[in-house]
């Protein structure tokens, strides 16, 4: 049966009569629904001024008849999802995983993954495998004890590309057609350089200064965040999956992604070689909205942890690196409300070089398109490979437009700005008895809290912005001072926005 989220109108709503009528309609919704719909999960917050939002499963038919009698304040909707980006090489990008390779009279294929002289036990390597017609498939298996990993690669198969995964301290990186027994080297992350990396450079961040982004709340809605060292500050606000509500304590990262983006934010290193966050000084909360780094967010779920991170906690800024799928009007009038009590989202445009995805596509976010540095990833790396091949795409200081990169495609939709999204290294969580660790990612997810991050150092520096009330003039005022600080680099205003922002 189909699934359906159902929430109450906020934006917009001023008073509290506007609100309670808001609340209301959820309600009197429900009652029409009574005998043909199935509650899955009702969250019905004590507090009467809070959004009430409803999963329920209906038949379609029965939706669709009763259209016509919904109150104005109630929105009822298909529910979607939202999901990391993807991260593929541009010319695997229309690989799709294997079903099954244990086939008669395949052969077995193997490598093995070497870093810094030493086997690379455990790491997970992507094995692209390509037929005599040109179509792409994927499998992936961890490496052994000696670092050696063997794959059956099926008849009239061939291996495209190896892409061994390390978990920290070494770049990922893509190999084409390695023989058969052969030995790939991951090359070693270097300590951040100790005025920052090409990121905190180009961006005007100077990783020496004290106080950055002091006086800035600052959510992130991702995979949850840390264990990490230089990440304890972070404020866990919850859990929110399946449109339930659960305890901070279990907001730590199923993935590394969540880590990855709050650390570019504001991680504050503890030792020299540790990569800086751009606003050590901001005041971070993370809210997870993902099971897995497979299972993502619905939009019951994201609202839910947008109107905690904004209503809650009066977060000025949050960042989400995630998207996909249609829009969502629960998800836009929550992000509208969210405007209206002063927050800005910053969003990832997506990692598909088409248009830009939801929810960065909504007029109320500012999107983020991703830009790499030439001479910043080794050759043979996976973010080495993802420079464009088009020379239009290539700007002033080195600069390019990610490969992969989406952006202002679609007539009405609009990019605010670029950030550094090529081989960035961050924090990643304790691993496996490790900890202090950082792993480069490329994307427009690493994009995004780049910007955010400087941005919040922008708004803390700025007297006239902290004097501002937290409603809608807030959001505005946030909004022109990103506008205003961001530095044209020479490529086409729908692949940059206003460009670079720069402090």
């Amino acid at each position: 049966m189909p699934r359906y989220v159902l929430a109450n109108r906020r934006a917009g709503k001023y008073t509290t009569e506007e609100k309670h009528a808001s609340r209301a309609a959820v309600a009197m919704t429900l009652t029409h629904l009574e005998g043909i719909s199935r509650v899955i999960h009702d969250k019905n917050p004590s507090d009467s001024l809070a959004r009430r939002v409803v999963v329920l499963d209906a038949e379609i038919a029965q939706i669709a008849g009763m259209r016509a009698a919904l109150p104005p304040d109630a929105i009822l909707e298909p529910l979607v999802r939202r999901s990391l980006h993807r991260r593929v090489p541009m010319v695997m990008r229309g690989a799709m995983p294997m079903a099954a390779l244990a086939v008669s009279g395949a052969t077995a294929y193997s490598v093995t993954l070497n870093g810094g002289g030493q086997p690379l036990a455990g790491i997970q390597v992507l094995f692209y495998f390509q037929d005599p017609s040109g179509q792409i498939q994927t499998t992936q298996a961890p490496t052994d004890d000696q670092g050696q990993v063997q794959v059956s690669v099926p008849p009239g198969w061939t291996i495209a590309m190896v892409e061994p995964i390390p978990y920290a301290g070494f770049w990922i990186m893509l190999v084409e057609a390695p023989p058969n027994g052969s030995t790939i080297d991951c090359l070693p992350v270097a300590p951040s350089p100790a005025g920052g990396a090409w990121w905190h450079t180009v961006m005007g961040v100077d990783v020496n200064a004290a106080g950055r982004g002091a006086g800035i709340k600052v959510g992130v809605i991702d995979t949850g965040c840390g264990p990490h060292p230089n990440l304890q500050q972070v404020n866990l606000v919850g859990v929110f999956v399946d449109n339930q509500i659960l305890p901070g304590s279990g907001a730590t990262d199923v993935a590394e992604h969540g880590t990855h983006t709050t650390g570019l934010i504001g991680a504050r290193p503890s030792q020299a070689g540790d990569y800086a966050g751009m606003a050590t000084a901001c005041d971070l909360y993370h809210a997870r909205v993902f099971k897995s780094e497979e299972e993502g967010p619905s939009q019951a779920d994201l609202v839910n942890a947008i109107d905690a991170l904004s209503r809650d906690n009066g977060c000025d800024l949050i960042n989400m690196s995630l998207g996909g799928g249609p829009p969502s009007q629960v998800e836009e009038d929550c992000i509208r409300d969210a405007v209206q009590r002063g927050t800005l989202c910053i969003c990832s445009a997506g990692n598909d070089a088409q248009a830009i995805n939801y929810p960065g596509a909504y007029p109320e976010c500012a999107a983020v398109s991703a830009i790499g540095q030439l001479g910043w990833a080794p050759p043979g790396t996976f973010s080495s490979a993802n420079r464009p091949q088009d020379p239009s795409l290539m700007g002033q200081q080195n600069l390019f437009l990610a490969s992969f990169s989406s952006f202002a495609l679609t007539p009405g939709t609009e990019l605010a700005c670029a950030g550094p999204g090529v081989g960035i290294v961050s924090t990643v969580p304790d691993h496996n008895g490790a900890t202090d660790l950082y792993m480069e990612m490329d994307g427009t997810s690493m994009a995004s809290p780049a910007v955010c991050g400087v941005l919040a150092v922008i708004l803390g520096a700025d007297a006239s912005y902290m004097a501002t009330p937290r409603d809608q003039s807030r959001t505005a005022a946030a909004r022109n001072l990103l506008a205003q600080h961001c530095q044209p680099f020479g490529l086409a205003v729908q692949y940059e926005g206003r460009g670079l922002p720069h402090v």
